[in-house]
């Protein structure tokens, strides 16, 4: 697939637009449309199904949904990106100082083999609970870094190994290179389509292991995000009321991100591919 068909691709343009979308309305909304703060309870009627005055209706908290789903989408979305960027970033400083510095290639897979196989839910559960009033919505990406970075971490290894025996590595290190050049140079532009992969996937790690925290109730839950949300439907029993929309409506917007982004990777993986 070339660049020409890639973004003449109807499924890439329609998810991209998604995203994009979506993107702009956790930002623009907000700032311009939004006259009450959404994180303030009872400060509209409760329980009101979509109308024309609301459109994505109330909560028995007293929230409009209409201001509360922007800026509760835009605090999962920094978290998968802040998660994204940070255990990316891990991820290819101990994949590269695992296979270039040989001396400690045996102890760094071996702590990076025990990372993969620790569970990340409990441990991110007690982390975040204990600390949650103390923590700001971008720390919570960074805490769940913690445990994101292993098994990209593993996999880009895997693939710098197979680079570190090619003949145009030992001629980098021959002449002389530093350490830093011959990642730069010689390995990232066999490693991109990986590294633009997994970072998708890890946003998606991110924002889907922020919601099922939330779900727990171990979030900092003053904090709007599609997780809090949904375990504030749960906690007020949207669901045998028959409030359909407090939970609906959020798990909707989650849904049409998360699919979007998902099918963005499948494009540009494809594309990267030839």
């Amino acid at each position: 697939m070339s660049f020409k068909d890639l973004i003449k691709d109807r499924v890439f343009i329609v998810s991209l637009s998604i995203v994009v979308g979506l993107a702009l309305y956790t930002v623009i909304y907000p700032a311009y449309f939004t006259k009450v703060d959404p994180t303030k309870w009872y400060t509209y009627p409760q329980g009101i199904p979509p109308c024309p005055q609301f459109p994505f209706g109330t909560t028995l908290t007293g929230q409009n949904l209409a201001d509360l789903v922007p800026v509760a989408l835009r605090n999962s979305l920094t978290i998968g990106l802040t998660t994204a960027l940070t255990s990316t970033a891990i991820a290819i400083a101990i994949s590269a100082l695992a296979t270039l510095i040989r001396r400690l290639s045996t102890a760094v897979m071996t702590f990076i083999d025990v990372m993969c196989t620790i569970p990340p839910l409990p441990i991110l559960i007690i982390l975040i609970f204990t600390w949650r009033e103390y923590i700001a919505i971008p720390t919570i990406g960074l805490i769940l870094s913690i445990t994101g970075w292993a098994w990209p971490s593993r996999a880009l290894t895997s693939i710098l190994s197979s680079l570190r025996e090619r003949m145009f590595v030992f001629t980098a290190y021959l002449c002389g290179l530093p350490l830093y050049k011959i990642v730069a140079k010689e390995f990232m532009p066999f490693l991109m389509r990986y590294i633009f992969v997994h970072f998708i996937n890890l946003t998606l790690w991110g924002i889907g292991m922020e919601t099922t925290i939330s779900l727990f109730g171990a979030m900092k839950m003053e904090t709007p995000t599609i997780g809090t949300t949904l375990y504030w439907a749960l906690r007020y029993q949207a669901f045998i009321l028959g409030l359909w929309w407090w939970y609906l409506i959020p798990t909707l917007f989650l849904i049409a991100f998360l699919v979007s982004l998902y099918t963005i990777n499948m494009k540009v993986d494809e594309y990267l591919m030839t």
